[in-house]
């Protein structure tokens, strides 16, 4: 009775934790192919004509998730690294990139971008065969089909011409805004991992959590420092990373 009772406290608790990886995923996802310069430049002033409204609510918000990362999700990050060879780390991390195929699929098909979806399903099909299942990248080296950036449908809505409404700190995910939020659900229905359409059985929430939390152990070193090096630079993270984040999301729909 002990064990069982521990299962389903412990369950939703990691739950949440892993949750929040979604939303950090993204934001290093979005900031890789920037330099740090380049993402968390801090830029108050640029920040005005970000929408706003919520401001004092996103304030809390962004205290609460500062201490999840750093205080809860740091002690384990650090853990990992110390006992995990790079290329362990790399590899764990690229099977988990490759998994995401059919997110940056539909975020290229959406935005009527065929070149885009034809790397993509090229760099999976030879990652996920002579890369064995993605943990190698050997189609980095093969012409025609080196990383190019990626698609999601967030990125796809802005393309359509819907605007960003007001700006958003999510409850453990991070930095958002209204169509972004709206993209992240569509990432989800698209994702073979996640609800509501995975291909993991309902019931065996068990092999659900184990694999989110490989995910979250493989991800989270770079997404944590990326956020460390915000946090050591600016005066104002939050506007920092309102701005970063908005600006960043305003050239990738743009390009």
């Amino acid at each position: 009775m002990k064990t069982l009772k521990s299962k389903f406290f412990i369950a939703p608790v990691m739950g949440a934790a892993l949750l929040g990886l979604t939303g950090l995923q993204s934001l290093s996802a979005q900031g890789s192919t920037l330099s740090d310069e380049d993402f968390y430049y801090e830029d108050v002033a640029s920040s005005s004509d970000v929408y706003d409204p919520l401001e004092v609510v996103n304030r809390y918000t962004f205290e609460f998730n500062d201490f999840v990362y750093l205080q809860l999700l740091e002690p384990v990050v650090n853990g990992y690294t110390a006992i995990t060879p790079d290329p362990i780390e790399r590899g764990a991390s690229n099977f988990f990139d490759n998994l995401k195929y059919p997110v940056r699929l539909a975020g290229n098909l959406l935005q009527g971008r065929l070149k885009g979806a034809w790397v993509e399903t090229g760099r999976f099909a030879i990652n996920s065969t002579l890369g064995i299942a993605g943990i190698l990248t050997p189609a980095d080296s093969i012409e025609g089909f080196a990383p190019i950036k990626s698609e999601d449908v967030g990125q796809a809505l802005g393309a359509w011409g819907i605007g960003e409404g007001p700006y958003l700190i999510l409850p453990l995910l991070g930095p958002s805004n209204l169509r972004d939020l709206g993209g992240l659900i569509g990432d989800r229905s698209v994702n073979p991992l996640k609800e509501p359409f995975s291909l993991i059985d309902d019931w065996d929430w068990e092999a659900r959590l184990a694999l989110s939390g490989s995910e979250f152990v493989a991800k989270s070193p770079e997404i944590l420092q990326r956020y460390k090096q915000l946090k050591g630079s600016a005066i104002d993270p939050y506007s920092s990373m309102k701005n970063g984040y908005t600006q960043f999301r305003r050239g990738a729909i743009a390009e």
